[in-house]
């Protein structure tokens, strides 16, 4: 248990110390591996939709896997000593904690031993156990092991509340990069679509269907994962899709790849929320992408659409309907909802009356007007946003997407600077950040004297080869 409810609760494990080492450093934890949400091994503490929280015991029956994925811990690369449970063991340990009330439901999991068909034939009789034998009814996540035959997928729906078979990546050309004995489509999209098929038919069984992506792993971009996250909830209306981010694992082929930044992961699940609860159109979301493909790290996604929209903003507080309040950043769906119901009986007037309702001020108020309070001119929040991403930039450099944010900045600012246009503009690292808005420390900053940006208005400010900022004269009229 110790063993198998550890492999369950990281998603991708990174690789641990030799003997006689120190173990590696880990500078992010993956969602599963965060102390306070694994009270124990084998149990994690899960968010219900409704905000409050439930034990599950998270497990793997086995993590023994034939299976050559390049990213995986448990796979065939890997050297070490395996595990695996018996059938009647497992379903006995879930109903020991369930009569000390430490956990009230059951995700289980596991490697490939065998096929995938024999794999699932195990679990499904472990589940059947719980639900028969131990007369369980509660809450039940059951893996499809890929390359699972249709009859094997049609027990696992009537004996599981929700299913899932882990997509990993979004195409069949960035599969080929992860593994050459996975097929996309019949091992893995065939059972997703049988499983949308019986949880559409007359049989009572699951009722949901989920699937993960490790992200990073086989390159791809986050319009990709876009694309793919479209088709799962048009066509078969998933229930979510996870993501994990890649973490290199020692002895598998991909080990000497880069780790994914968690912020990456955190964007993508802000981006699967959009679409999810507040119904962005994908035209939409499109607008908060860069050229290559993905979401900016410095900001959420709604605040980068919002960003590109500006002529949307911003809107009436006492007067906008659902749809616009729904897509201003720092209001959500219960805070919209407060604001419909309380401008019914009075008008808001006050930031005091929006923070109470659940409104975030520091990032809702550039885009709100209300009695009272009306934001500074678009131009000028455009202008601070791209300062904002710079310091950004050159703070977090070293990401490659990050880098291209800092080359369009640079265009823009560059078109914004009143310089001398016979002189290079030169490059942002020899830049000297200042806090914006000090007029008595301007020099250094790159928007320094464009129109609407706070700070001195004396003179122009010409970028120099030598490295410096040099105050020249405005030229007489």
């Amino acid at each position: 248990m110790y063993h198998l409810g550890k492999m369950a609760t990281d998603d991708i494990i990174l690789p641990s110390a030799q003997a006689g080492q120190s173990p590696m450093p880990v500078k992010e934890r993956a969602p599963y591996s965060i102390p306070r949400n694994n009270p124990g091994p084998g149990v994690y503490r899960s968010r219900l939709p409704n905000g409050k929280f439930t034990n599950l015991m998270q497990v793997m029956f086995t993590d023994f896997c034939k299976m050559d994925c390049h990213f995986c811990p448990n796979s065939h690369w890997v050297p070490r000593k395996r595990y695996g449970f018996k059938v009647d063991e497992l379903a006995k340990t879930f109903n020991d904690l369930l009569e000390r009330q430490t956990v009230q439901g059951l995700f289980l999991s596991s490697g490939v031993a065998g096929t995938g068909s024999k794999t699932t034939e195990r679990m499904v009789k472990v589940v059947d156990l719980i639900r028969n034998k131990y007369k369980f009814d509660g809450y039940v996540h059951l893996k499809v092991m890929p390359g699972t035959e249709r009859d094997i997928v049609e027990a696992a729906h009537l004996l599981g509340t929700r299913l899932s078979v882990n997509l990993e990546t979004t195409t069949v050309e960035h599969m080929d990069k992860l593994s050459k004995m996975k097929h996309y489509q019949r091992d893995i999209m065939d059972p997703m679509a049988w499983i949308d098929e019986l949880k559409r038919g007359p049989t009572n069984g699951a009722i949901g269907q989920a699937t993960q992506l490790v992200v990073g792993a086989a390159d791809e971009t986050d319009l990709d994962i876009l694309n793919r996250m479209s088709q799962l909830y048009a066509d078969w209306e998933l229930k979510r899709v996870y993501f994990s981010p890649f973490r290199p694992v020692r002895y598998t082929p991909l080990e000497e790849h880069p780790a994914t930044p968690m912020q990456r992961t955190n964007r993508l699940y802000q981006l699967d929320w959009l679409k999810r609860v507040y119904k962005f159109s994908d035209n939409e979301i499109k607008l908060g992408f860069d050229k290559g493909g993905f979401l900016p790290l410095e900001l959420d996604p709604k605040q980068t659409i919002a960003l590109e929209n500006l002529d949307a903003f911003p809107v009436d507080i006492n007067t906008a309907n659902r749809d616009q309040l729904m897509r201003t950043p720092g209001l959500g769906p219960v805070s919209v909802e407060r604001i419909l119901n309380n401008r019914r009986r009075a008008k808001i007037t006050r930031w005091q009356e929006l923070t109470v309702m659940g409104v975030v001020q520091k990032w809702a108020w550039p885009f709100i007007t209300f009695p009272g309070h009306r934001p500074e001119p678009a131009k000028q929040l455009r202008l601070d946003s791209l300062l904002s991403q710079e310091r950004k930039t050159r703070s977090d450099g070293g990401i490659e997407h990050l880098t291209r944010n800092r080359a369009e900045v640079k265009r823009e600012t560059r078109a914004s600077i009143l310089a001398d246009p016979g002189e290079p503009f030169g490059t942002q690292t020899t830049l000297t950040p200042t806090p914006c808005g000090i007029r008595s420390n301007c020099d250094g900053c790159a928007l320094y004297n464009t129109p609407g940006h706070p700070g001195s208005s004396k003179g122009l400010v010409r970028y120099t080869p030598s490295r410096s900022f040099e105050k020249v004269a405005s030229p007489s009229p």
